[in-house]
């Protein structure tokens, strides 16, 4: 009876075992490159953030701009920040810019926590104790106004030709080439990289929800990388980046608390990508709006240089000047939205909601995604740069929108930077515009509830001797699908405004002028209403500066050579 017993005690855990799950011990890791940085000592205490403080206008001044252009780029007069005098084109992009960081501050965070480690300088300080005294490590940093100057201004170098360009070759190149420089640089400590992400759509290509983090170990762990990463919407935690190592170089990333993946891509998607420190700090930086990139000069940091030493946390990084000597044009949002550039060819970049596809028919064309990190999808488009007598069709979708977006569309080329400010986009909405080459014309259609956004203009001279000019209209608000068009001709120093919605609607202007020797002189008109045609001429060219402003409306419909003119005084500014 014992040895029964026994045995049947015997069979039944034989028995059990055959039937148990079976489970199966992990692969033994490797650690295989790690560099000294620990998200709670390393990284910022802060979570990512939008522009939800008072003095985020102030996160990008004249002497950032000069560091990443040029004075010549930057200044119509002038050759130093204390005597520079902004051109009007590059007031506009670098307040648009800053708008954009609404949708967060990802990659500036991601860079500066890398910088502080490396004891780059940024306006002369390396340190956190520079910046703050009662900070010894990145992580005591608080929020004030310093560190958000340094964070934005990493925000924005994400767009130049310089950065984006190398940027996108490494997304090409696919996430196993990454993987491998991460180590290398790791191992050599030659450089440090962040990783940008992005979903993707099978079904029609479209990119979405740009972010970026800070990789600092990289692990075995047998069919597949762990990348361990700091994720500022997390702070002072340790993420994880997955990367398969065999087929089609799948990769995947929990971004929320929950640890599903909801970023997950391939080596085709394109959506992994990464970016050398190194890259950021060229001797200069084209600009789109820049008229003469062959004489950019005056920029850059001379510490840079010398900044990359033996006594930091990476030795012998590179550093390379770059230029980037080709004109380009830039179409981009500053919030929540698809967008659609279609060109006098009827080639398209961007995504199609009627089609359901993400085109890339323009040549030499760039389409990305800013990496903001909160879940806003945000276009920025790179063109090259034509002047021709044509124009773009601009169409702007809703389709994947939860809820009424609010944004601006931008389109900033040589000598000029204009577009439309305040676009209201419900869900599943489709609005157009139209702007020419030269950026002169817009016109813009209006959606079902008639909400109508301002425009604007910021224009320059050709050898800036003369006026520039920032330009705002608005207060207008369209009947549905009726469309709003205007010609700022900046030759004939005219502005034409007009609508053909039948009724009368009343124009609020802010027009200034900016003197090669500095000085501004400001005109203000609120509620223009002087006629019943809502096709007005405004004669700023012939404007003394002081006096009135004279107006026109075409009421005949013929032109404005037979019309008399209304003179209005300005308002003044509020």
């Amino acid at each position: 009876m014992r040895v029964s017993f026994v045995r049947s005690i015997f069979v039944v855990f034989m028995t059990a075992a055959l039937f148990a799950p079976q489970i199966r011990l992990p692969a033994q890791s490797t650690m295989l490159a790690e560099m000294d940085f620990d998200p709670a000592k390393n990284g910022f205490s802060f979570k990512n953030y939008n522009n939800n403080y008072n003095t985020w206008k102030d996160d990008l001044d004249k002497t950032d701009l000069i560091r990443m252009f040029g004075t010549k780029a930057v200044c119509k007069s002038g050759n130093s920040v204390k005597n520079c005098v902004e051109h009007a084109s590059t007031r506009r992009w670098a307040q648009e810019r800053l708008e954009q960081l609404e949708i967060g501050h990802c990659e500036g965070m991601s860079v500066a926590s890398f910088r502080f480690g490396l004891g780059l300088p940024f306006k002369g300080k390396r340190t956190p104790a520079q910046f703050q005294p009662a900070a010894k490590q990145t992580f005591d940093i608080k929020f004030d106004q310093a560190i958000q100057n340094y964070i934005s201004y990493y925000s924005i170098t994400q767009v130049l030709p310089e950065v984006r360009e190398k940027t996108e070759a490494t997304a090409v190149a696919g996430p196993i080439a990454i993987v491998k420089k991460l180590i290398d640089g790791m191992k050599n400590r030659t450089d440090t990289f962040l990783l940008g992400m992005r979903k993707y759509d099978p079904a029609s290509g479209r990119i979405s929800d740009g972010h970026a983090v800070s990789p600092f170990k990289v692990e075995d762990i047998g069919d597949q990388y762990k990348i361990h990463v700091y994720d500022n919407n997390f702070p002072g935690k340790t993420r994880f980046v997955f990367v398969k190592k065999n087929g089609a170089e799948d990769w995947t990333f929990a971004s929320k608390a929950d640890g599903k993946f909801d970023y997950v891509g391939k080596k085709s998607t394109q959506t992994l990508d990464m970016t050398a420190t190194s890259w950021r700090d060229g001797l200069c930086f084209a600009s789109s709006f820049e008229k003469d990139l062959a004489t950019t000069t005056g920029c850059g940091d001379s510490l840079i240089a010398a900044a990359y030493s033996p006594n930091v946390m990476f030795r012998n990084a590179s550093f390379v000047p770059h230029q980037s000597p080709v004109e380009h044009a830039e179409f981009f949002l500053t919030g929540d939205g698809d967008m659609l550039v279609v060109d006098a060819d009827d080639r398209k970049l961007g995504y199609d909601s009627k089609a359901n596809k993400y085109y890339r028919e323009i040549p030499n064309a760039s389409s990305t995604l800013i990496n903001g990190g909160l879940g806003f999808n945000v276009p920025n488009f790179a063109i090259p740069y034509e002047e021709e007598d044509d124009e773009y069709e601009i169409v702007f979708s809703g389709q994947y929108l939860d809820e009424e977006s609010d944004f601006d569309f931008v389109f900033s080329a040589p000598g000029f930077t204009v577009g439309l400010s305040g676009i209201r986009l419900d869900p599943k909405e489709t609005l157009t515009a139209t702007i020419s080459y030269d950026g002169e014309e817009i016109s813009f259609t209006s959606s079902n509830d008639g909400e109508t956004p301002d425009i604007f203009f910021a224009f320059d001279d050709e050898d800036d001797k003369e006026a520039s000019y920032l330009t705002e209209v608005g207060g207008v608000e369209l009947s549905r699908g009726t469309t709003l068009q205007f010609n700022f001709d900046f030759e004939n120093g005219k502005l034409l405004m007009s609508d053909d919605d039948g009724n009368e609607d009343n124009y609020d202007i802010e027009l200034i002028r900016i003197n090669a020797d500095g000085t501004e002189q400001v005109f203000v008109e609120r509620d223009l209403n002087i006629g019943k045609a809502d096709k007005y001429e405004m004669d700023f060219g012939d404007w003394d500066g002081k006096g009135t402003m004279c107006f026109k409306d075409d009421e005949d419909g013929d032109g404005f050579d037979d019309e008399e003119c209304t003179e209005e005084t300005s308002d003044g500014r509020e």
